[in-house]
């Protein structure tokens, strides 16, 4: 981890990303402000989304967020998270548009394409943006490595579309990288060798470094520290005080070093998980249990979509005060099948629903506190193959359900499904990494 190690390594970030793709997809809505919504096929209201708020309940978006605003929307003051409802109050002509997880997918795949069939190494930080090392692709030098980074966004254009635009930055580990293509936007090409490491960084605020938020910058502030370059003063003993290994970080970035390694992204995942923010609160055992399981199947055909069993599962319910509660318990026997995962999942649930209930009627419990989000996840997996069934019937049931699989392989995800879990319905996310419909 130095500011100069030999290698080269560039960033990779789309310009207001939903944003610019629904913009390239539809011309009648360049040049306007607009918002992508939260959660996927949503029909907001009419035509292609366009709504006003004029008489409009704000309870109708109370759970609907911005998850990108067009460069016209944000000179308006929209912002991203920011309540549909809030912003249509402050944009009255902004245009919502239902997130469209699929196309992003699309687009996430091409510009992913064309960085692996450039660059030595290609690591995907989120959904728009992605590091590379092009140390022996570039030559080694950085008048490679600007010739190259111009030709991936040259062809990130030509494929992606004028409008997708994408802002690149050359460095020599991962902090400056990306500290560079944040430098310039939209559409920049920002190149900064070892040499003028120090001088970039020192001219950055706080909060353009990726690790520091709101809170730190605040606690960093009450120190005095409110720039890099004051940053750059405190001793790291007084770093590590303060911020145990945290301030380890924190005296590297101000110095401009950072990671120049890149983790593999087709590795095998340490976890796998799957939660749900409900458009309204769950108040019985029913509704609970029945999410609970459509969640679980999702998690475990990922997990059998990979070859992989679990030995953990861990649960998470949000409750609608916005406290929540997790717990995590380890099984002796690798677990592949929803309905076992729900099984366990939903004896740690159960005390913790019943806890605070107001009537104790079976099976159709009402909550003093009612459920607005649920998860479950599993880790400390293995290889599937390596957890063969010792009793007949659990072959079988291993048998069917790679049979299932085989059907949803061909004919998409939601080609089959319980009987019990037909009225649960999930709206795709158009945020994050991972999109819903690739479960």
């Amino acid at each position: 981890m130095t500011a100069t190690s030999g290698k080269i390594i560039l960033h990779l970030d789309f310009n207001t990303y939903f944003a610019s793709v629904e913009q390239q997809a539809n011309p009648f809505l360049r040049g306007k402000p607009i918002g992508i919504a939260g959660k996927g096929r949503e029909n907001l209201q009419g035509g292609f989304g366009r709504v006003t708020v004029n008489g409009l309940n704000p309870e109708r978006f109370k759970r609907s967020v911005i998850t990108t605003a067009s460069r016209q929307a944000k000179r308006s003051g929209v912002k991203t998270a920011m309540a549909t409802w809030e912003a249509l109050k402050i944009c009255p002509d902004l245009i919502i548009i239902p997130g469209d997880p699929r196309k992003y997918a699309q687009i996430t795949k091409r510009f992913l394409q064309i960085l692996r069939s450039n660059c030595d190494e290609v690591e995907q930080f989120s959904t728009d943006e992605a590091f590379a090392n092009i140390t022996t692709a570039s030559g080694g030098d950085y008048l490679g490595a600007t010739l190259l980074a111009e030709r991936i966004r040259n062809q990130v254009r030509d494929d992606c579309g004028e409008v997708a635009t994408v802002s690149i930055g050359v460095g020599p580990n991962k902090l400056v990288a990306k500290l560079a293509s944040e430098s310039v936007k939209p559409n920049g090409l920002t190149v900064i060798t070892p040499e003028a490491v120090e001088e970039f960084v020192l001219g950055r605020s706080l909060a353009d470094v990726c690790g520091i938020g709101p809170r730190l910058e605040s606690r960093l502030g009450a120190m005095g520290v409110t720039s890099i370059a004051t940053l750059k003063k405190v001793a790291l003993p007084i770093l590590l005080r303060e911020f145990k290994q945290y301030g380890l970080f924190l005296y590297q970035a101000s110095r401009g070093i950072g990671p120049d390694y890149l983790e593999d992204d087709q590795a095998d995942p340490l976890s796998i998980g799957q939660s749900y923010t409900f458009p309204y609160n769950l108040s019985n055992e029913l509704e609970v249990k029945t999410n609970l399981l459509a969640l679980a199947d999702r998690v475990a055909w990922r997990l059998r979509k990979q070859g992989l069993a679990a030995k953990k599962i861990s649960v998470f319910v949000r409750w609608d005060s916005f406290s929540g509660w997790s717990g995590s318990r380890a099984i002796k026997d690798p677990i592949y099948d929803g309905r076992e995962l729900t099984d366990v999942g939903w004896s740690m649930i159960l005390p913790r629903l019943r806890s605070g209930t107001i009537n104790t009627k079976p099976g159709a419990m009402s909550f003093e506190l009612a459920v607005r989000q649920l998860g479950i996840s599993v880790s400390d997996l293995i290889q599937l193959d390596t957890a063969e069934p010792l009793l007949k019937k659990d072959q079988k049931k291993k048998n069917t359900l790679l049979a299932l699989d085989k059907v949803s392989a061909k004919f998409g995800t939601g080609s089959w499904q319980r009987l019990s879990t037909l009225c649960t319905v999930f709206k795709e996310r158009v945020s994050g990494w991972h999109y819903d419909h690739e479960d």
